[in-house]
């Protein structure tokens, strides 16, 4: 009985025959692959996309410029507000002068730090 060995010409591309599946056959050799022509766009093309570059350059320099004096304003207002805070609270304050200041040799220590001289 003779076998013949040879193929019927139909490739199964479902499972390839090592059983490696997770392998992709490859179509092109590497140095093939980086050697596509690229496409050259116009002059005119170039400098509209340059234009809008700049625009977006001055749009984002706008937005940080705004942002920027936004922050100072409020930095301002709040060092304002701190101030006129303090001020405030001078004026609520009770005071007592001290005229006899030998009274300050005999007042505690502890009473001593809450003394403010002005």
């Amino acid at each position: 009985a003779v076998v013949s060995t040879q193929s019927t010409g139909v490739k199964h591309s479902d499972k390839p025959v090592s059983g490696r599946v997770w392998k992709v056959k490859k179509e092109k050799r590497f140095s093939a692959l980086g050697n596509d022509v690229a496409v050259k766009s116009s002059f005119e093309k170039k400098m509209l996309l340059k234009k809008q570059k700049q625009n977006i350059r001055e749009l984002a320099a706008q937005i940080s410029e705004d942002k920027a004096s936004k922050e100072e304003m409020k930095r301002k207002r709040q060092e304002e507000n701190k101030k006129r805070r303090m001020e405030n609270e001078k004026k609520c304050e009770v005071v007592q002068n001290i005229t006899n200041t030998k009274k300050l040799k005999k007042i505690k220590k502890k009473h001593l730090r809450s003394i403010e001289t002005r």
